[in-house]
């Protein structure tokens, strides 16, 4: 599989110390990236029912105050930003999430965007609208405001919290045919919005198949944010992944801290750690200890040995796909 190297970054915002005006979309407003501070890159704080609750119950995530007390923690070890990554009708809540943010002080970031086939019914507008239609959609949620039914119709209401990001999801080994046109969808938005694209890799497998398709679709892979890809443990997938310019959220460091410990060994070694992120994907009850769970959302930071306060310190300084491009 070859995939073009985007090391240039094309026309991103690099967000150093030479180019500040790098601007993140929180739900609450707008924010230089460099204010972010730490930030936990992929996590599940709210799953409100839906076909995700229907098909797996321990992943839903529909209490307020719990959420508060386990981000909470996060924020007394010294997490101050994270990144809500449920995208649209896939029981998301802006509501809810802008309510977490206000009652910790932590920023949250919200997605639009698709998840998989499977968490959507077979006649859901998914998969009835053409690319271009669901782009505009997305547009809607960054540009506008998140719709407060989570876009599941027939009522569009926009409030005044906007997405800050488009996720995706690829299936097991690459993106399958309903995956490429969500893809084209997110491109779209991408060329009109200039926000950054977060992708869901299954298994951690199909990031170079669709590193591959973005970049025929015209997507500057330096604006790629690729998720789960530790949950594979080859150096040379990641590797590949580094060398083409995009950035990797490395969230499964409280299932296997091992693992994910040695691949950011690897990219501090290749001269990558820049563009690697870290997170918790915490997308089940038994993790939270305030739902009776274990270890908690906080251990990434306090809990698994030297390599997480080090990484955690290095996310003060974001990659280059965090950036907004433009104001839209």
């Amino acid at each position: 599989m070859s995939v073009p190297n985007d090391n240039s970054g094309g026309d991103a915002v690099r967000v150093t110390p030479d180019a500040r005006d790098g601007m993140v979309r929180t739900l609450l407003g707008d924010l230089p990236a460099l204010d972010l501070g730490v930030c936990y890159a992929h996590e599940h704080l709210v799953i409100d029912g839906g076909v995700a609750k229907i098909i797996n119950p321990e992943i839903s995530l529909q209490d307020t105050d719990a959420a508060v007390a386990e981000v909470s923690a996060c924020r007394r070890a010294g997490v101050s930003a994270m990144v809500d990554t449920m995208p649209a009708d896939a029981g998301r809540n802006v509501l809810r999430l802008v309510d977490i943010s206000r009652r910790t002080g932590v920023h949250l970031l919200a997605v639009t965007g698709l998840h998989h086939a499977r968490y959507y019914g077979e006649r859901h507008w998914s998969e009835l609208l053409e690319p271009a239609q669901m782009a505009e959609l997305f547009i809607g949620d960054i540009e506008q405001g998140i719709d407060v039914h989570d876009l599941n119709g027939p009522v569009v209401r926009r409030t005044s919290h906007r997405a800050g990001l488009i996720k995706v999801a690829g299936s097991t080994g690459g993106p399958s045919g309903r995956d490429l046109r969500t893809f084209e969808a997110a491109a779209i938005t991408m060329a009109r919005c200039g926000v950054p694209l977060m992708t869901h890799c299954e298994g951690g497998t199909g990031g170079l198949e669709q590193l591959e398709a973005l970049a025929g679709l015209g997507v500057p892979l330096s604006r790629v944010i690729l998720s789960h890809t530790d949950k594979v443990a080859d150096p040379g997938y990641h590797r590949a992944l580094l060398d083409s310019g995009c950035s990797l959220v490395y969230d499964q460091g409280i299932r296997t801290p091992e693992q994910t410990a040695t691949l950011i060994g690897l990219a501090i070694d290749g001269g990558w750690l820049d563009r690697i992120l870290v997170g918790t994907d915490g997308a089940r009850r038994s993790l939270w200890t305030a739902l009776g769970g274990a270890p908690g959302l906080a251990a990434l930071r306090t809990g698994l040995g030297q390599p997480w306060p080090t990484v955690g310190a290095q996310r003060r300084a974001l990659p280059s796909g965090w950036a907004t491009r433009h104001e839209p």
